[in-house]
């Protein structure tokens, strides 16, 4: 078949004589080779089921021309080949899991299906827990995820203004609690060459002579006493460092999580009134990114030693 003027669903452009073009197996979508290798499947997988067939629009204006001037319902005008008929096969895949109908309002004028759409394989965990949101009124809940990887979580969930703004805070208490951090750090040193010496002493013996089970003593009193010295200022810095603003994370994250999904589908319908293009807008901006928790790990990990060994040199 020739493709050559038909538009690729993958970037919207035009096929051109000579282009690089591969067909999807599965649903028949023409799309340049680039843009396959790209997203790593057909642009089109997630409508991927046994009713869905892709059909060129033009084809499709072409047989529905003829019955025109017969008088039928009304159609919705055909603007996109992502689908063939009716909003009914535009069912998201990742409604799987999902203990609530597509068409239920999930708040802010969004329905269950989009939400869907937007939160992905994540869509019956957070969705339970918005509806549960919507039904108590409550805006605030515990999100563990958040807890345990602020602030990589944000990230993740590209919530990156959040995201910043933790990592942000995450760097400044890093600094400010920089010297504390490394006297507990000196101590646990301390601690494991005591345990390395009192494991030399042992080793190849199978008995101790009196001297030797002294010093043996008397180092599991200095490494026991080190690690009480230390104890208290180790509780403070995981208080500061991570409970306090891991709890702060936990408890925002799912309402700001629900604030951009909402966001993203009021956009999403204000640009466009095709049902198919408010989907695949959707989707493109809802999702996961795997690159954005990676950066912010190494900025948490290396800015603050970068910082200090700046200000340092300038002091010195």
């Amino acid at each position: 078949m020739n493709f050559t003027g038909k538009i690729c669903d993958g970037c919207r452009e035009p096929f051109e004589d000579g282009d690089d073009i591969v067909v999807c197996p599965v649903c028949g979508t023409p799309q340049h080779r680039s843009c396959y290798e790209k997203n790593h499947h057909c642009v089109n997988e997630y409508l991927h089921s046994p009713d869905f067939t892709w059909t060129c629009p033009e084809d499709e204006k072409k047989e529905e021309e003829p019955m025109a001037a017969q008088p039928v319902q009304e159609e919705q005008p055909q603007t996109s080949p992502f689908i063939r008929e009716t909003p009914e096969d535009m069912e998201s895949v990742f409604m799987r899991g999902v203990l609530y109908d597509p068409k239920d309002d999930i708040g802010g004028g969004a329905k269950v299906g989009e939400a869907a759409d937007y939160l992905q394989n994540a869509a019956p965990r957070y969705i339970s827990k918005f509806m549960k949101q919507k039904k108590s009124g409550r805006k605030l809940s515990w999100n563990w995820a958040a807890f345990l990887f602020t602030p990589y979580w944000f990230f993740y969930r590209k919530l990156y203004k959040a995201g910043a703004l933790f990592l942000a805070i995450s760097i400044a208490l890093s600094l400010v609690t920089y010297s504390p951090s490394m006297k507990v750090i000196d101590a646990y040193n301390q601690m494991m060459d005591i345990q390395q010496e009192r494991l030399d002493m042992t080793k190849g013996k199978d008995k101790l002579s009196e001297e030797d089970l002294i010093k043996y003593e008397d180092l599991g009193k200095k490494e026991v006493s080190l690690f009480k010295s230390v104890l208290p200022a180790l509780a403070v810095l995981v208080l500061i460092q991570r409970i306090i603003p891991g709890a702060a994370a936990a408890l925002v994250a799912n309402y700001l999580l629900k604030k951009r999904m909402l966001r993203v589908i009021s956009l999403a319908h204000d640009a466009t009134e095709g049902i198919a293009i408010v989907k695949y807008t959707i989707m493109r901006n809802g999702g996961v990114s795997v690159m954005m928790p990676i950066i912010a790990i190494f900025i948490d990990n290396y800015l603050p030693s970068l910082l200090l060994n700046i200000a340092y040199k300038i002091n010195f």
